[in-house]
């Protein structure tokens, strides 16, 4: 898990809650979902969002736009969608 906390950065202005963010992936995950796409677009964090998109609140509308994220990052990297 530390390996994937580290690849997750929360911006200072979405910690107006906390001194540091939690350890919690879903936690650190949802807090960019909440701001998406203002923040958390990297290919990264978009796999990351992908991954555990059913784990995640958020409304329709920003789950397509991860999805449509996830596809436009795959078409520059070379890898095809996946499910």
């Amino acid at each position: 898990m530390d390996a994937i906390k580290k690849t997750i950065n929360i911006p200072p202005g979405l910690l107006w809650d906390y001194k540091k963010p939690p350890d919690d992936i879903l936690w650190r995950l949802q807090r960019i979902v909440d701001f998406f796409p203002a923040y958390g677009t990297d290919k990264e964090t978009v796999d990351l969002l992908f991954e555990y998109r059913d784990k995640l609140r958020m409304e329709e509308g920003k789950y397509k736009l991860i999805t449509l994220y996830k596809e436009v990052w795959d078409e520059k990297t070379g890898k095809g969608t996946q499910g």
